[in-house]
């Protein structure tokens, strides 16, 4: 498989997904969360390079202060104001649940040819969106912390992201932006519920949230 800079950078989001996965610590999750997003960015530089479209370029500014910086740092400042530093894991140990997202990896790597779409030129970044998808899925199944899961959530909306962009000839400008600011309301939104959650629970391990069914 031949490998455009744009795969290459594809393929470092990726792996930054399978390392989250073995991760506990909430800011270094989110460090990561954010080094991924700005790989995501670069590679929209890229891609509105190729095309020599500035409503790319636009949209590359917009993820790198929206998504890879704001949507952190609030995350960041949210886990900060609640006393939470780690997530053990819920269904699975964080070292399972690395060599999982490591399986998905290498299967995304195999299956690229399969998803890609065969007008662009990006085969790589089919698989690793993919990837990237369902390891973000497995963060939120295998989680323990509400704000863990919403985490997991942002790294599934990255995969949506960049299969969007690598294997389609482009949205309109307004539904691309528009898809960004979703993210962000949803995240504010998200921040909101588990600030109630906590306060009102005084924990944020959704596990125990079972017990209002009895």
């Amino acid at each position: 498989m031949n490998l455009s800079p744009i795969d290459l950078l594809a393929i470092s989001a990726a792996v930054i997904a399978v390392w989250m996965c073995g991760i506990t610590r909430l800011k270094t999750i989110l460090f990561g969360l954010a080094i991924q997003t700005a790989l995501l960015a670069c590679i929209t530089i890229l891609q509105g390079m190729s095309e020599h479209a500035w409503r790319i370029l636009l949209l590359a500014g917009v993820v790198i202060l929206v998504k890879a910086l704001f949507i952190p740092l609030f995350l960041s400042w949210s886990a900060q104001k609640m006393n939470i530093r780690r997530d053990s894991g819920v269904f699975m140990k964080p070292s399972l649940t690395l060599m999982a997202g490591f399986c998905i990896f290498t299967m995304g790597y195999f299956i690229a040819p399969q998803v890609a779409n065969p007008d662009m030129h990006n085969v790589g970044a089919a698989g690793m969106a993919i990837s990237m998808l369902l390891m973000g899925m497995l963060m939120m199944m295998t989680r323990r912390l509400a704000i863990s899961q919403v985490i997991g959530f942002l790294v599934l909306e990255n995969g949506i992201f960049l299969y969007g962009l690598t294997q389609t000839s482009g949205l309109p400008m307004m539904m691309e932006l528009g898809t960004v600011f979703d993210v962000l309301v949803g995240v504010l939104i998200s921040g909101v519920v588990i600030f109630r959650i906590n306060r009102n629970f005084e924990h944020m391990d959704v596990t125990q949230m079972r017990g209002l069914r009895h």
